[in-house]
């Protein structure tokens, strides 16, 4: 299953994302990047800006560098430090792990779950431009066996199925 939606952009603030895979696959990616016209119904992005993926309980960065481990069917976090345009920070499970990151496209207003059936992802964004207050939040992406499609468990995202 793979989904794309609109995320809020900001200019500095915090992205933080709670995961749960489910242990009947062993693998996961999550992308931040730029939205274009068919990306719901293409479940792609028109460029990526930070990626994060997992396999078989190993959490990679886009870079490739091991960084943290999960355990199916037991949330974690990541939390992604937006300092500037241009870099970032992240951490796992609230504990810095990355500082000074570049982002490979700046402009991020979407986001991409790609897992293998049944993992969830919830997060929300916040932003000093706002106050610190919440510029946007989404619930988990759940897939609904009677439509084969994916919705947001609050009804605030449009999300597509691949």
């Amino acid at each position: 299953m793979a989904c794309v939606s609109h995320l809020d952009f900001i200019e500095k603030g915090l992205y933080d994302f709670s995961l749960n895979i489910n242990p009947s696959y062993g693998s996961f990616e999550l992308h931040l990047g730029k939205y274009f016209e068919d990306s719901e119904s293409l479940c792609e992005l028109s460029e990526t800006g930070v990626s994060f993926s997992g396999v078989d309980g190993f959490i990679f960065d886009q870079s490739g560098n091991f960084f943290g481990g999960y355990t199916p069917n037991e949330s974690f976090s990541i939390q992604i430090n937006k300092k500037d345009y241009d870099s970032f920070s992240y951490s796992f499970n609230n504990k810095l792990i990355a500082n000074n990151m570049f982002f490979e496209d700046d402009a991020i207003n979407a986001i991409k779950f790609k897992d293998q059936e049944l993992s969830s992802l919830g997060g929300i964004v916040k932003s000093p431009e706002k106050g610190f207050v919440a510029a946007g939040d989404f619930g988990e992406f759940v897939k609904d066996n009677l439509e084969n499609r994916l919705y947001s468990s609050d009804n605030i995202l449009l999300i597509s199925h691949l």
